[in-house]
């Protein structure tokens, strides 16, 4: 009764903004069940939300000594990595998670954005592959291909990607930057400059990598 009480008390807290005190609510509800690994999730969501990215690693951590397959915990702990730029550790974490679920689209997919990052191309198509055979319509991982194949400097088949993309969302402005990129190297200039007319988005002359959000 009490642990409920308290859980309910930082449910209510966080829902309001609260952060600090929703922590230590957690922190108390702890104290009563402390192999409760789900409040651990909670309070590492928290710290995340605040940007306090160490603090929810360690909480992370902490419930992966608990609960060392909890599959959410795994993918959340290496989001947080991936987002800190610690590429290496947080692919560490997924593929304890993959090793877990083969299929657990989550880990699969930041997986390969992390490869991408780190510039493993060839890795990184290879998560992406899996994951479309499992999920055909994500845009961000078929834009994450995409990438991936112009690196590889396969840009047919990089254009493919971005075209099947924007089928899917023919407003996206990323897609339309990515694909601006794989006409230029093309030498398709004029093509690029018309994709880069559909939005907003100054010429910064440089590849990005950049996830869609």
């Amino acid at each position: 009764m009490v642990e409920m009480d308290l859980l309910e008390s930082a449910r209510r807290a966080k829902n309001l903004g609260k952060h600090e005190d929703a922590i230590i609510a957690y922190s108390k509800a702890l104290e009563v069940t402390p192999h409760d690994t789900s409040i651990l999730e909670a309070m590492g969501d928290i710290y995340y939300e605040m940007g306090r990215h160490e603090e929810a690693l360690h909480v992370y951590g902490e419930a992966l000594k608990k609960e060392p397959h909890n599959l959410m915990v795994l993918f959340k702990k290496g989001y947080t990595l991936r987002k800190i730029h610690r590429c290496e550790d947080a692919i560490k974490c997924f593929d304890i998670a993959l090793s877990v679920n083969p299929g657990f689209l989550y880990a699969l997919n930041d997986r390969g954005y992390c490869l991408n990052e780190l510039g493993r191309y060839a890795e990184a198509l290879n998560c992406f592959d899996r994951s479309l055979s499992l999920s055909p319509r994500n845009i961000r991982v078929i834009a994450s291909k995409g990438i991936a194949l112009r690196e590889l400097h396969r840009l047919e088949e990089s254009l493919e990607c971005f075209n099947r993309a924007l089928e899917l969302n023919a407003v996206n402005a990323f897609v339309y930057y990515q694909k601006s990129l794989t006409l230029r190297e093309m030498g398709r200039v004029r093509e690029a400059d018309e994709c880069l007319k559909r939005i907003n988005f100054p010429w910064p002359g440089k590849t990005s990598h950049a996830p869609l959000s």
